[in-house]
């Protein structure tokens, strides 16, 4: 089975295909930092299905690095969860199968 490694930082995320949506808006006269990490999965597996939009997002009244950070952290929680089972494992375990006995493709399926 293959690890389900986090990503470093978010270059690595983009690396991997997951794009990246920065914005910023003022909330009650705080500014809040916002940033989306998101990529289109297929259903894929030995199963086939439909596919789906895997995403994390992030928010900081800080800084934009701050809310890239955030997103990161979501995003390799949502991944550890989705490749090696709720609720996740360590970076670096071995992908799970799914409830139908097929196995995913990491960042793929």
């Amino acid at each position: 089975m293959a690890a389900v490694t986090d990503f470093a930082n978010v270059a690595a995320a983009q690396s991997a295909g997951y794009s990246l949506t920065q914005w910023s808006r003022v909330v009650g006269g705080v500014p809040t930092f916002s940033t989306l990490l998101e990529k289109t999965l297929s259903g894929g597996g030995t199963n086939g299905g439909a596919g789906f939009r895997f995403a994390a997002n992030g928010e900081s009244t800080v800084s934009q690095a701050a809310a890239d950070t955030n997103a990161l952290t979501a995003l390799n929680a949502q991944r550890r969860a989705h490749y090696g089972g709720a609720p996740g494992r360590a970076s670096g375990d071995g992908d799970s199968p799914h409830s139908r006995g097929g196995t995913h493709v990491i960042d793929a399926t």
